[in-house]
């Protein structure tokens, strides 16, 4: 069993779990990967998809030039069938002060072979490819001119970043390229990226989605690749045999020389890998038993971010949905423990468009096979005070490939509260 424990400070993500202790898992990849690299000149970004925070954006955009920076947005991975100039990742861009934004997409490889198609990219100091499905990328692109001239942007020196499917295609190999859905690893007739990082596969919303050995099968099938597993929130900056994790949690590395008899290893913010020697030049290894606990204070932190938000969608996302709450109180000298279901706790959250603002702090994870529970001291605001506190214990299990609450008790003081979350 894992029994892990945070700080004392309002948990995040990367704050709550830089301080775990973890166990090995036995048994790694007999198979070492052929050198991977990436372009001599210029700079990938490839980020794992949900949130990016400005460690990761902003960072693009100095690579680019700042705001003297030329941007193209290529969002063909996406589901519509046309997208203009008031795209909504473009305008992510213009708002940080880049000097010209423009979009540019088709589902025709005809027309993306065309000089009049890829005359932005001439003038383009970074290009970024957001998330959908990676084959529509593969199929639009792939052999065209606009690839050499996404090729020719890394030659001047610019930077090609993407997150999600725009991470995923920018490997030599592409996973969940198959059109019948993102679950199938590797699809016969989809397997090409655009080879910005050569001798690699990239798989993306690693954590979150509860895909950590799903690139197994890839490097076992394929040992002449590199892994490399990227969470939601998180990105290597690439450059020729060199790879910086950026952002808030970890990215895996799958076929590394030195994964000590781990399947695969994790690496944070500020580590750095090595290419083409498939190993760890700068940073702390961790091994893969890190990834359940940041994956169940995941699950906790986007149910308070949900709550926060009155996204009631999410909030039942976060449970499983036969569970159960109770609220434990104390009412003239009996204890009782009033429980209730989700969907009242929903209809509350709905009715309310969002509760107060709900803070916890020294969480404590224990983890053993699919069962985990969180316990964590919390506190809710409201206007700048606070409103009560208590204790939550949450009870998760793993359904599937994800983690789901199945059940939280949490008391509830009106005294005594904020000495221990300072």
């Amino acid at each position: 069993m894992q029994v892990l424990r945070g700080s004392l400070a309002p948990l995040t993500i990367a704050a709550a779990v830089a301080a775990l202790a973890v166990a090995k898992m036995p048994t790694g990849l007999a198979a070492q990967a052929a050198p991977a690299a990436g372009p001599s000149n210029g700079t990938l970004i490839i980020a794992g998809g949900g949130r990016l925070g400005p460690e990761i954006l902003d960072r693009f955009l100095e690579l680019a030039g700042g705001r003297a920076a030329h941007i193209v947005v290529i969002p063909t991975a996406g589901e519509g069938d046309d997208y203009d100039a008031t795209y909504g990742g473009a305008e992510q861009f213009r708002r940080m002060g880049a000097a010209s934004v423009n979009v540019l997409h088709t589902r025709d490889p005809k027309v993306a072979d065309t000089e009049a198609f890829v005359a932005p990219l001439r003038e383009a100091t970074g290009v970024w490819i957001p998330g959908g499905r990676q084959w529509r990328l593969a199929d639009a692109y792939l052999g065209t001119l606009t690839l050499r001239e996404l090729n020719g942007v890394l030659e001047r020196g610019g930077v090609i970043g993407g997150s999600s499917a725009g991470a995923s295609i920018q490997a030599s190999y592409m996973v969940r390229g198959a059109v019948q859905g993102n679950t199938i690893m590797m699809a016969s007739g989809h397997e090409e990226g655009f080879a910005f990082l050569r001798n690699a596969a990239i798989d993306q919303h690693l954590i979150a989605r509860g895909r950590q050995r799903d690139l197994l099968e890839v490097v076992a099938a394929r040992p002449e690749l590199l892994g490399v597993g990227l969470d939601e929130g998180t990105a290597i900056e690439v450059r020729a045999d060199s790879a910086v994790v950026l952002g808030r949690s970890l990215v895996a590395f799958y076929n590394a020389a030195d994964a000590g008899g781990n399947p695969y290893y994790f690496l944070e913010a500020g580590d750095v890998f090595d290419l083409r020697a498939a190993r760890t030049r700068r940073g702390e290894r961790k091994p893969p038993e890190e990834s359940d606990a940041r994956a169940v204070l995941t699950v906790i932190d986007r149910l308070i971010a949900a709550i926060r938000g009155g996204d009631t969608t999410a909030v039942r996302r976060a449970f499983h949905a036969d569970a159960r709450l109770f609220a434990l109180t104390t009412d003239a000298g009996r204890h009782i423990a009033e429980p209730s279901e989700l969907d009242a706790f929903v209809a509350r959250i709905a009715s309310t468009g969002g509760l107060a603002e709900e803070r916890l702090f020294q969480p404590e994870v224990r983890v053993d096979g699919d069962l985990a529970s969180v316990w964590a001291y919390y506190e809710v605001w409201r206007d700048d005070r606070i409103e009560h506190c208590g204790t939550n214990a949450f009870h998760l299990a793993r359904t599937g490939a994800s983690w789901h609450i199945i059940d939280v008790a949490y008391t509830v003081r009106r005294d005594g509260c904020g000495a221990r979350g300072r």
